[in-house]
């Protein structure tokens, strides 16, 4: 899975994220890791074959599931 660390050294590989601009502005996806120069993340939206390169907190964010298993949050 993927393990979150706000001190810059976010792991985000594997997590459901939430894509907010572009042309996927509000579509789901799945975050791969980090792009090969570090600059970025590569992230897929859902249905796609693409990969985009996004930032952290400007282009996406972590989909939370809010649902009654705690465990899925």
């Amino acid at each position: 899975m993927f393990q979150y660390r706000s001190n810059g050294g976010e792991q985000l590989a594997g997590a459901r994220v939430f894509i907010t601009t572009g042309i996927h502005v509000g579509q789901e996806g799945v975050c791969l890791g980090k792009t090969a120069d570090n600059r970025a993340w590569a992230v897929t939206p859902d249905g796609s074959d693409e990969i985009l390169e996004l930032q952290f907190e400007k282009d996406f964010g972590l989909l939370i599931d809010l649902s009654s298993n705690p465990t899925r949050n």
